[in-house]
């Protein structure tokens, strides 16, 4: 009976042991991505550093649109990397090993995609109200092309306190470094579905930084 008694409380243990463990390699998660609910967006953080780099988030340095079926190459830019914005900031400490790379939730990233959209509306006319397009006045499909910025503290002293940067905070100051990334490329085209949450590219890619 003790061994019964003791079954619920090792799958909890075990439950949480799986979480805590995906939650430290598996990268930038939300909980549905942890929980299982959503799958990978197919976009990963590369660490090209000879030592481990803890990034504490990551936000849409620049965002663009496409029709389905266009690439990258022809984005229409919704607001460029001079606006010096991190918009659609979602913060997360991941530790990312040297060499190694992390994976980007889905629905991680489409919380990122529809805070960027939202800021986006403040500048212009939103071309979506949500990542998939399917909200009020959307009537045409887009899919999205971002360069994928990461932030890290700028101290890693015991005592340093900073701030939680805010979505819409200027890519400087703030005791964070916001240029963890200095050589973007696009990622994309990215497909949202806002049934699911979720966002994610055909096939894997990769932005690295060293």
């Amino acid at each position: 009976m003790k061994i019964l008694r003791c079954l619920p409380l090792m799958l909890v243990l075990c439950l949480f042991n799986t979480l805590f463990a995906q939650a430290n390699v598996s990268g930038f998660m939300m909980s549905r991505d942890l929980l299982g609910d959503s799958e990978s967006s197919n976009i990963n953080l590369h660490n090209n550093r000879s030592s481990n780099v803890t990034a504490f988030g990551l936000y849409v340095r620049q965002y663009a649109y496409v029709l389905p079926g266009e690439s990258c190459a022809s984005a229409t830019t919704i607001f460029p990397t001079n606006i010096n914005i991190a918009a659609g900031a979602v913060v997360s400490p991941t530790v990312i090993p040297a060499g190694k790379s992390v994976s980007v939730g889905s629905n991680y990233l489409y919380n990122m995609i529809l805070q960027a959209i939202f800021y986006a509306s403040i500048l212009n006319p939103p071309v979506c109200a949500l990542p998939g397009c399917t909200w009020g006045s959307d009537f045409t499909l887009c899919h999205w092309c971002i360069y994928l910025g990461a932030l890290a503290p700028t101290s890693n002293a015991s005592n340093y306190i900073s701030n939680v940067p805010p979505s819409t905070v200027a890519v400087s100051g703030s005791g964070y470094d916001y240029n963890l990334i200095s050589n973007y490329v696009y990622l994309g085209p990215i497909s949202c579905n806002d049934s699911t949450q979720t966002c994610t590219v055909a096939n894997p890619q990769t932005q690295s930084f060293s």
